[in-house]
């Protein structure tokens, strides 16, 4: 028998979830270099990942999207 005791439906994630999300990754996956960042550039970089976002694929979608641009600046 199955573990699973409850299916919950995914809700895609708002604009400004998004947004916080990929702002999160950055501050997460950049470390000191991404918190030094000059504000126009980390939103820039939050919203390049935004426009990359898989709905099917979630917050992974904006994880890797950040990780991949911050792989690229530093």
């Amino acid at each position: 028998m199955s573990r699973v005791t409850a299916a919950l439906p995914f809700v895609p994630f708002t604009p400004e979830e998004r947004l916080a999300i990929a702002s999160e990754a950055i501050l997460s996956l950049g470390g000191e270099e991404a918190s030094a960042l000059d504000p126009d550039a980390f939103e820039k970089l939050a919203i390049k990942a935004v426009d990359e976002y898989v709905e099917t694929d979630g917050a992974r979608s904006l994880y890797r999207s950040v990780s991949t641009h911050l792989m690229e600046m530093f």
